[in-house]
């Protein structure tokens, strides 16, 4: 069993009250508060005339286990319309064993997002991926041999967190890879404290920079803002922040886990198409580009005319939406009339129920259009037939059902109405 050492203890409590643009918590310990990372992201936002509205926990040493049962944590991810809850953990833990981590770390990494998303209804849970100690862990080396390096460390950390994000289908900021590929890039670029765990200010600002990134979205490229580290630094951090995630952006889960219109379709029989959408718990909304629409991720949908449609497809969680437009090429033979016995949706009665007189209008043609037919009592007796009109006059029927029948784009159009005295 490796052991976890408490390297600070202190409760911090920052709030930053700006106008709306990111509400984000950071919920953490010592390595976010170390340099206050949180006012080096409000920092970098800020000189891109973005705003970042924020408030942090961040006891030294504390694991998930301790912020799921710590009443402050709960406290404030309860309260709310946070657009982003950050999570990290306890620097050591995510890089024990994946045995001990998955008993130890990840059902308390799945209980603090359930808090989250049930208290915040379009929240994104961000874990805060942190970085390898600079010469590894050697108080647990010999119980778990791969943490006796920092890349050994470091790789076990990168596992354990994209375990964290893809669990709970939340994002992940890299910045322990930023660590990586920094030291990788400038060796000489201090990012450590003495204690060779803690972030130096250089460590910090790379971390703002991938924060900035993640939660804005935004390149964080020419950043003006400078907490006081020299100019070829600060580009050489921004940079390499910027690189780590551009290039893996589905590794961090960043638009991995939102709406995401895309279907397929496929011919049935003569103008017929079966449309097929992925994730059917999302919202799906069809324009099928012959004026007519419908909703669900699987359907049927009949043309009964030949030509290019352009069909729209829209998907949304409920807080966030993306559509696509493509084109079909149908071909319709229309093979004479079909009966269609609920033809609600071809043609529309109005007013209805009715008193004097019926108004019919073709729901599939912007073209207004003149029908013949008849109408039925409620036993099927006709009581009256029409020619080439848009407007019968029934003042005379007696109160009671009737069915009108039509010829409407290929159909015999059944339609059910209520006369009124």
């Amino acid at each position: 069993m490796q052991k976890i050492i408490i390297l600070l203890l202190f409760v911090p409590f920052v709030l930053i009250s700006q106008i709306k643009t990111r509400r984000v918590l950071f919920i953490g310990n010592s390595y976010t508060f170390f340099n206050n990372l949180p006012q080096l992201v409000y920092e970098v936002a800020k000189a891109n005339k973005d705003s970042l509205v924020f408030d942090n926990h961040c006891p030294g040493g504390y694991t998930f286990f301790n912020h799921s049962v710590d009443n402050t944590a709960l406290s404030k991810i309860k309260l709310g319309n946070w657009d982003y809850v950050v999570l990290q953990a306890q620097s050591q833990e995510p890089s024990f064993s994946p045995n001990q981590v998955n008993s130890q770390t990840l059902p308390f990494a799945i209980a603090l997002d359930t808090t989250i998303q049930n208290n915040n209804n379009c929240a994104s849970t961000v874990f805060f991926q942190t970085w390898g100690r600079k010469f590894g862990d050697a108080s647990n080396c010999a119980s778990y041999p791969p943490v006796c390096t920092y890349t050994g460390m470091q790789n076990r950390l990168k596992q354990s967190y994209k375990l964290f994000a893809d669990t709970t289908h939340g994002l992940m900021a890299p910045v322990g890879e930023a660590f990586r590929k920094s030291i990788s890039t400038n060796p000489n670029l201090e990012l450590y404290q003495s204690d060779q765990s803690h972030p130096s200010l250089e460590g910090s600002y790379l971390a703002a920079c991938v924060f900035y990134e993640i939660l804005f979205q935004k390149t964080v490229l020419t950043n003006t803002f400078n907490p006081g580290i020299g100019t070829s630094t600060l580009s050489f951090l921004q940079s390499t922040a910027h690189s780590v995630i551009e290039d893996s952006l589905l590794v961090w889960n960043i638009g991995k886990y939102s709406p995401k219109a895309n279907f397929t379709h496929s011919l049935i029989t003569n103008g017929n198409y079966q449309f097929d959408a992925q994730f059917p718990w999302l919202n799906h909304t069809w324009y099928f580009g012959d004026g007519t629409s419908a909703t669900g991720s699987n359907l049927q949908h009949q043309y009964l005319s030949s030509g290019i449609k352009l069909v729209s497809h829209i998907v949304d969680n409920g807080c966030k939406k993306d559509s696509l437009i493509s084109q079909i090429a149908v071909n319709y033979v229309n093979t004479g009339i079909r009966e269609l016995t609920d033809g609600s949706e071809m043609i529309t009665l109005y007013p209805n129920p009715i008193t004097d007189k019926i108004t019919i209008k073709g729901n599939r043609s912007s073209v207004s259009s003149l029908f013949s037919g008849e109408i039925l009592d409620l036993v099927g007796k006709k009581i009256l037939s029409f020619e080439k009109a848009a407007e019968i006059n029934i003042s005379e029927f007696k109160a009671g059902y009737y069915t009108l029948i039509t010829n409407y784009e290929g159909y015999s159009v059944t339609v059910k109405f209520i006369k009124y005295d």
